[in-house]
């Protein structure tokens, strides 16, 4: 059993304009956060890299991958490590 990918906290949420996301991952290796909105569709990739263990964070301004801004509507978040995936959510208020 190895150890889970955490998101730990997202502030503020509710959000505008931005936000900031703390993850923690237990080992070195290839990372991915990423927004999804409530039909299921993925809006940004805020990470797809090699990341250290630890604790770290990711700051989403409320903007798809085009640039484009996003309506008010409740959000969910995907960290995936290890093999394990996370899931957080949080609110945009425009």
């Amino acid at each position: 059993h190895s150890a889970m990918p955490r998101l730990s906290l997202v502030w503020p949420n509710p959000f505008n304009p931005s936000t900031t996301i703390a993850y923690e991952v237990p080992a070195a290796g290839q990372v991915r956060l990423q927004v999804f909105d409530l039909r299921g569709r993925l809006v940004r990739t805020l990470v797809d890299d090699f990341v250290d263990a630890g604790h770290h964070e990711a700051r989403w301004n409320g903007r798809d991958d085009d640039g484009r801004e996003l309506p008010s509507a409740v959000y969910h978040s995907r960290l995936q490590a290890g093999g394990q995936v996370a899931r957080g959510m949080m609110t945009l208020v425009r």
